[in-house]
């Protein structure tokens, strides 16, 4: 099954190269959070380039990111909701290094329909909104970045078909990719990644559709997983993850408001749904954003020490005058209850505070 891996992203080199302007794009930003009862802190830094390449009827993408490492008794790997920008791009021992999480073609098979071979990132294309998907600029907490009921593979190697939106349909997404990505690999490995028929491994499939009204986005779609899970109730046993989601978002004028939700598998999933709330509003002393969203548990799971998570998120966005830059600095603050579901106070608290400061720079493209 590897060698099937290797022509997905070669494929297209085959034919007579018409190159364009080759455009590059990168960014930095920093993250601090302190756990204000205890007073537990940590930092983290990322760092992204992305480089795209028109290439004949196509555009090459190569996106490369590194992250700073993170300690076991991390709060961000104690309370992995709070920092959706931390340990992204780390090796199997959790240490730094810089890794190309996508490198994929996308081009036109005719009436605008694109395809999208190599490797993708689904959950940046499936379950997306104007107020969510970026850490870097809105919120930090890892549910308001992607919807935590969907079980999203890493950078994975895949295929995207994309039909554009009209007067007459909406936009319609699916992606079929492997099941284990970059990061859920036990190596963390590019020779696991390109091992796609491994023991244990299935496939990723996902379908969304996206609508248009006025200022309104509404998107729905559905996934599943065909690599075993074992059942909650009894690990001997088997079964699939599967789910739906739904996205709503409104923009008016300076006001954003974005609503979504999601249900997964309770027999396999732990998370069996989720639903959460947002709103940014631009003023002329910068951006502010509230957040509020609630990650329900499998009723498989031990009612006497599990509770649904609940988390809130608020952040102030200040605009920085750096040169050549888009670049802000944000203030943020975070409650968290039942972090992982754990309602004993033992691993981690109950309900924690958590107060922030992001800085962030992103270099233009050309």
């Amino acid at each position: 099954m590897r060698a099937l891996a290797l022509p997905l992203l070669l494929a297209p080199l085959a034919a007579a190269a018409d190159i364009g302007p080759l455009s590059v794009e990168g960014g930095l930003t920093g993250v601090y959070l302190n756990e204000t009862d205890s007073g537990a802190h940590d930092e983290s830094l990322s760092g992204d380039v992305i480089a795209t390449l028109p290439w004949n009827d196509g555009v090459w993408t190569l996106y490369i990111e590194s992250s700073t490492e993170t300690s076991t008794d991390s709060i961000f790997n104690r309370y992995p909701e709070i920092n959706a920008d931390a340990g992204t791009a780390q090796d199997f021992e959790g240490n730094t290094r810089i890794q190309v999480s996508e490198l994929n073609y996308r081009f036109d098979v005719g009436n605008a329909h694109q395809l999208t071979i190599g490797q993708i990132d689904p959950s940046a294309h499936l379950d997306r909104g104007r107020l969510a998907n970026d850490e870097n600029a809105d919120f930090l907490g890892a549910g308001f970045v992607n919807n935590p009921s969907i079980e999203f593979p890493d950078y994975t190697l895949g295929v995207m078909y994309r039909v554009p939106r009209n007067e007459r349909r909406p936009e319609f997404t699916a992606i079929v990719s492997s099941s284990d990505g970059l990061a859920d690999n036990p190596g963390r490995s590019y020779r696991e990644l390109i091992d796609i028929g491994e023991d244990g491994k299935g496939v990723f499939v996902g379908l969304g559709a996206r609508w248009a009204f006025g200022a309104a986005r509404l998107g729905l779609g559905g996934w599943y997983r065909s690599d075993d899970h074992p059942l909650l109730i009894d690990e001997n046993r088997q079964g699939r993850n599967y789910g739906v989601f739904g996205v709503y978002g409104w923009q008016d004028g300076a006001h954003g408001y974005h609503l979504r939700v999601g249900a997964a598998n309770r027999d396999v999933s732990p998370v069996s749904g989720f639903v959460s709330a947002a709103y940014v509003g631009e003023t002329r002393f910068g951006a502010f954003g509230l957040g509020a969203g609630r990650i329900l548990r499998s009723s498989h799971l031990e009612r006497a020490t599990t509770a649904h998570t609940t988390h809130f998120e608020g952040f102030w966005r200040i605009p920085l005058p750096l040169p050549a830059t888009e670049s802000h600095l944000s203030l943020s603050v975070q409650h968290l209850s039942n972090s992982g579901f754990d309602s004993t106070g033992l691993l981690v608290d109950d309900a924690a505070l958590f107060a922030g400061l992001r800085v962030h720079a992103w270099f233009g493209g050309g």
